[in-house]
C-alpha cells in the first residue's frame, strides 16, 4: 500500500469546501492583507478579527460566534496588541490573546492567518487525528501547532497552516462530513503509514511518560492491557534488581550476567531479604515471564506484581 501522502489533500481543501459550503475561500488573499500584523508594522483592529467571520471570506461563523465589535475595539484602544514578532513558541503572544478573545478557537483563526507559518486553526477532530492532549488550554494550542510543523517538516507542506488545511480536508474526506461518502482507501493509508502512527502513539504516551513512573504506568494499563503492563513492571523490577546486585556486590561483581532469578536466591542467601520476600519476588518474575512470552496473564496477576515490586523494592531505587 502507498505511503499516506498528505501534500494531495491540500489539493483537495478547494473541492471540499465547495462540496461542503457551497462555495471555495482565498486564505492567501487574507494572509496577503494582515501583511502589516506580521511585520508588526501596526496593532491589531477590531476590524480584523471580524473580518475572519465575513461569510463572504470564510466559513468560521458556522463554527464559532464573532466576538462583539464595541466591546473589542474598547478592549484594544485601552490596551493595543502588536502581534509581532512572534518569540519562541509564541507563548506570551497566545496567552495574550486568549485574554482578548477568550476562546481558543477564534485566538487560533486569528493566528493561523497572521502567522501561518507557526499556527494552524485548532479544531477537537484535528487535535484527535494528531491525538494531542493536554491539561490546559495554553499547553494544547502550543503542542497542537508544534505537532503540525513537526507533520510539515515530515510531508514537505508549506507552512504549520497548509498542514492544517490537508489535515482538515483528510478527515472531512475519510469521516464523511464532506458529503462525499467515506474514503476508506484514504483512511486505510494514513492508519498504515508508519510515521504517521509512531507520531500518534508518541503523542498518546508523551503526557502519561511525563507524569508517571514506570510503575505507575503499568498499573494505569493493567486492566485494559495486562500483558504489555507486565512487560513494563518486569522490565522495571529487573532494573532495580540489577541495581541492588551492583550496590551489594560492588567490585566483587562477577563479569557475567546473573539471571534475575539466581539474583534474588542470592540476595536471600547472604541475608539481604528474606526467604519469604524471594518467594514472593519470585513470583513477581514469573508473572514478567508470563508477560513477555505467549499465553494469557491477568490484571489480577499483573497488579499484585506491581503492588509486590512496590512494596519490596521500593530502597532498592535510593
Amino acid at each position: 500500500m502507498p505511503g499516506f501522502d498528505l501534500k494531495s489533500y491540500l489539493a483537495r481543501f478547494a473541492e471540499v469546501c465547495r462540496k461542503k459550503f457551497g462555495r471555495a475561500y482565498s486564505f492567501a488573499t487574507i494572509e496577503k492583507e494582515f501583511g502589516s500584523l506580521r511585520t508588526g508594522g501596526r496593532t491589531l483592529k477590531a476590524r480584523d478579527v471580524l473580518k475572519l467571520f465575513d461569510a463572504n471570506d470564510t466559513p468560521f461563523r458556522r463554527y464559532w460566534p464573532k466576538p462583539d465589535e464595541k466591546e473589542l475595539d474598547r478592549a484594544l484602544r485601552e490596551a493595543p496588541l502588536h502581534l509581532a514578532p512572534v518569540s519562541g513558541d509564541g507563548r506570551a503572544l497566545v496567552a495574550r490573546l486568549l485574554g482578548l478573545l477568550h476562546g481558543i478557537g477564534v485566538v487560533s483563526i486569528m493566528l493561523r492567518f497572521v502567522h501561518p507559518a507557526h499556527f494552524g486553526i485548532f479544531s477537537t477532530p484535528i487535535a484527535n487525528l494528531l491525538q494531542i492532549h493536554r491539561a490546559n488550554t495554553l499547553d494544547l494550542y502550543l503542542a497542537f501547532c508544534r505537532e503540525l510543523q513537526v507533520w510539515q517538516d515530515h510531508f514537505g507542506m508549506g507552512s504549520a497552516a497548509e498542514t492544517e488545511m490537508a489535515l482538515w480536508t483528510y478527515d472531512q474526506l475519510t469521516t464523511g462530513r464532506a458529503g462525499l461518502g467515506e474514503d476508506h482507501e484514504a483512511r486505510a493509508s494514513f492508519e498504515h503509514d508508519l510515521w504517521t502512527q509512531r507520531r500518534r502513539v508518541g503523542q498518546a504516551l508523551t503526557p502519561l511518560l511525563e507524569n508517571y513512573g514506570s510503575l505507575e504506568l503499568a498499573s494505569i494499563l493493567a486492566v485494559e492491557h495486562p500483558k504489555l503492563a507486565g512487560m513494563i513492571a518486569g522490565a522495571e523490577f529487573e532494573r532495580r534488581v540489577r541495581l541492588k546486585a551492583k550496590k551489594f556486590y560492588g567490585r566483587r561483581k562477577r563479569e557475567r550476567k546473573t539471571e534475575v532469578r539466581s539474583l534474588i536466591n542470592e540476595f536471600a542467601h547472604h541475608g539481604q531479604i528474606t526467604w519469604t520476600d524471594a518467594r514472593n519476588l519470585q513470583e513477581v518474575w514469573a508473572v514478567r515471564d508470563k508477560a513477555v512470552h505467549p499465553g494469557p496473564v491477568s490484571a489480577e496477576e499483573v497488579q499484585q506484581m506491581i503492588n509486590t515490586i512496590e512494596s519490596l523494592c521500593r530502597p532498592w531505587d535510593s
